[in-house]
């Protein structure tokens, strides 16, 4: 997290790169509105507390295994708490804000390892900063139903009573609600010759306010091999004013908007998938045929049909390389997808699944009746999205690229979440798919585009 999202730091450099032997520094750094002591992790409702306390005013530190002087606000010695204890600390953390607060609060956090001797830090013992970044969807209200700010020199957080600050909090939520929907809704702009393609948008938000200072740091190497991997090739790569651009060309006209992928510095990915409206002329397979012949019969023969056959593996492969370039910047998640479905009047999705034709059969086809479709709804509140969740996926991906197909099933839930709402939003009940990974290994030759 760089200084532009802290307002204040106690150090001359970002939390991330000052040293150990730098936590000297804290002993001349009072408790206040920037700063929290804990000698060990409070329990979870004071934990919740500070959390808020902090994401409701300017951002700050709390650092835990730091005890201050008796009635002091200055560090008196640095116990830390057993490294042992740590992991269990940070899952509190994490469950505190998700299970006591409303909205869940963002942090990040950094471990100091013992031994230190600048501070008096034994071996064994380490000392947890968790850097609560000025949140955007404010106020954060605490599970006891009260709204707590940090306040001047005061060590604890103060219940906020004052009908104006809470109208400011309110008023700092909606802008940042405004923001976000603003860019979720902004499409790509296209030729004339391309104004009725079909055309489904794909935003995958790695730190959807921008709170918390992320950064992909590889360069264009890196985020080529990425890109030129296996699966889903892109053949035109090249930098952008906000991060790389990738294309898949291949024959096709390279001015129009083709497969595309933005990429920025963030860690955000704007992908566009151009959907493929079937010809009625030419070789369909024996189930397409049926379906075309279906829709001659019910008056429906000058609809344009959708061919969805290869959402799901372009859901996996995209949500796959998302996590590889995030995981660059140590982004594990959550992820936060929203999907904008463009051009899309009368148009009839087509999948081939029994079940989905014979739903047909019995209730007839599903016709769009909108033009341009936001999903799962709009809206710049988190809650409006598909969450990913935090996940490493090492475990899923081997060293040569290839997919473990023993430990699959964390992609390919995230590749259902993602395809599942396209689904409903086209008209297809996610019931009918009995089989997401049969579907995917149907489609695709599961591979990544490269290492994790």
């Amino acid at each position: 997290m760089t200084s532009q999202y802290v307002r204040y730091t106690p150090f001359d450099k970002d939390l991330d790169d000052v040293l150990p032997e730098e936590l000297d520094t804290l002993l001349e750094v009072h408790e206040g509105w920037y700063v929290e002591y804990k000698s060990e992790a409070p329990n979870n409702r004071a934990l919740a507390k500070s959390l808020s306390a902090f994401a409701n005013q300017y951002g700050g530190i709390l650092f835990i295994g730091i005890a201050t002087h008796n009635n002091s606000t200055v560090p008196g010695s640095f116990p830390g708490i057993l490294n042992s204890t740590v992991d269990a600390t940070l899952e509190q953390l994490r469950n505190c804000s998700k299970d006591l607060l409303n909205p869940p609060v963002f942090f990040a956090t950094r471990i100091f390892e013992g031994p230190i001797s600048s501070i008096g830090l034994r071996q064994g013992y380490s000392i947890i900063a968790v850097r609560i970044p000025q949140g955007p969807d404010t106020p954060y209200i605490h599970n006891d139903g009260r709204i707590y700010r940090r306040i001047a020199d005061a060590s604890d957080p103060t219940h906020e009573t004052d009908r104006a600050t809470l109208d400011l909090l309110h008023d700092r939520r909606n802008q940042a609600y405004s923001r976000l929907e603003n860019r979720i809704l902004q499409t790509p702009s296209v030729s004339r010759g391309e104004e009725n393609q079909p055309y489904i948008h794909l935003n995958i938000l790695s730190d959807p306010y921008e709170i918390m200072g992320h950064s992909f740091p590889s360069r264009m190497p890196q985020f080529t091999e990425v890109m030129k991997g296996i699966g889903i090739p892109f053949d035109n790569i090249y930098r952008s004013h906000e991060g790389f651009v990738s294309r898949q060309i291949g024959g096709n006209d390279p001015y129009n908007r083709l497969l595309t992928w933005e990429f920025s510095r963030h860690c955000h990915s704007l992908i566009t998938l151009p959907v493929n409206v079937i010809s009625r002329r030419g070789n369909h397979s024996a189930s397409l045929e049926l379906f075309l012949s279906r829709c001659d019969e019910m008056g429906l023969g000058a609809a344009r049909i959708l061919d969805l056959n290869q959402l799901l593996p372009l859901a996996l492969q995209m949500v796959i390389r998302h996590r590889i370039l995030a995981k660059q910047a140590n982004v594990n998640g959550p992820f936060y997808v929203k999907i904008h479905i463009e051009n899309v009047w009368r148009t009839i999705p087509f999948i081939d699944l029994d079940g989905y034709f014979q739903n047909t059969v019995e209730y007839g086809f599903p016709l769009v009746q909108d033009t341009n479709l936001v999903v799962p709804t709009a809206g710049g509140a988190l809650n409006t999205f598909i969450s990913l969740a935090e996940r490493d996926i090492s475990s899923e991906v081997r060293p040569d690229g290839t997919i473990n197909g023993d430990n699959m099933s964390g992609i390919l839930q995230d590749a259902a979440k993602i395809s599942s709402h396209i689904f409903m939003a086209l008209g297809i009940s996610p019931d009918l798919i009995p089989d997401i990974g049969d579907l995917v290994v149907r489609n695709m030759n599961i591979r990544t585009a490269a290492p994790v």
